[in-house]
């Protein structure tokens, strides 16, 4: 008696072995949840009510909205602008986790559907999280140097876009805030008199950032620095660079005085 139910606790014991894994993988196979307030409404409701939300900068409601379109409608063209507008919405919303999951979602949308027409928007956008992350022009530029890359990336790959103004303009605000940051390493070294340094910094400036908004003043500096060189004959170049260049530069002043005291 005791050696049958012995027998009948293993095979018990083996059956429910067995069917534990088999009630997991049908756990699996359960439909998801729908959000009853979507049922009744078309995906162009749903969508719409999306870009209300976003545009009141509900950003979570707003990205409940964008998701049941697009889990349920992925391959329709509203599904793919969804995958969009969910990053969109993290890019929006700000904030480094943010913005680490917008950049991820964008790169989502381009590994999904690389020939979208919608692919340009999707690289601008994530050229655009880097541009976000840029930091003070005397700090770090990383990110700044990052933003840079992958504008011009941007714009060597879709030259005909919609975008490309914009990604120019942005561009131009990153360009002009790795030009900025030299110019503060360059007058650190003329605050030091290391005059070769700041003479090498600022030619590398005017060279390579022929945009930057203050070139009167890098003029200005690299006048100064020469002339602690004792090199006052391309010192007086520069200068009348900024007199004939910047007539209405606030330095334009300073520039004929130090002309005139180099010139006696």
């Amino acid at each position: 008696m005791r050696k049958s139910l012995n027998l009948s606790l293993i095979l018990i014991g083996a059956f429910a072995m067995v069917a534990l894994p088999s009630c997991n993988r049908n756990r699996t196979l359960e439909p998801v949840l729908i959000n009853p307030a979507f049922l009744n409404l078309t995906k162009e409701e749903v969508f719409e009510q999306g870009e209300e939300l976003l545009g009141q900068r509900k950003f979570a409601r707003a990205r409940e909205h964008f998701a049941h379109v697009y889990e349920n409608f992925p391959n329709d063209p509203l599904g793919r602008r969804s995958l969009l507008a969910i990053a969109d919405t993290y890019f929006e919303q700000g904030g480094e986790i943010n913005l680490i999951e917008a950049q991820y979602k964008y790169r989502d949308f381009l590994n999904r559907y690389p020939g979208s027409e919608m692919a340009d928007y999707a690289t601008l956008q994530i050229a655009l999280v880097a541009h976000k992350q840029m930091e003070r022009p005397d700090r770090d530029q990383e990110k700044t140097y990052e933003a840079a890359a992958k504008l011009r990336d941007m714009i060597a790959l879709y030259p005909n876009s919609s975008y490309r103004a914009l990604a120019e303009e942005k561009l131009a605000e990153a360009n002009d805030r790795l030009a900025e940051h030299e110019h503060i390493v360059a007058r650190f070294y003329m605050n030091r008199g290391s005059w070769n340094a700041a003479v090498e910094r600022l030619n590398g400036l005017i060279d390579d950032y022929p945009t930057y908004t203050r070139r009167d003043e890098v003029f200005f500096d690299l006048a100064e620095a020469l002339t602690g060189l004792g090199r006052t004959g391309e010192a007086r170049l520069y200068l009348e660079r900024v007199l004939s260049e910047f007539p209405d530069s606030d330095l334009a002043e300073d520039a004929r005085r130090r002309l005139a005291e180099l010139t006696t």
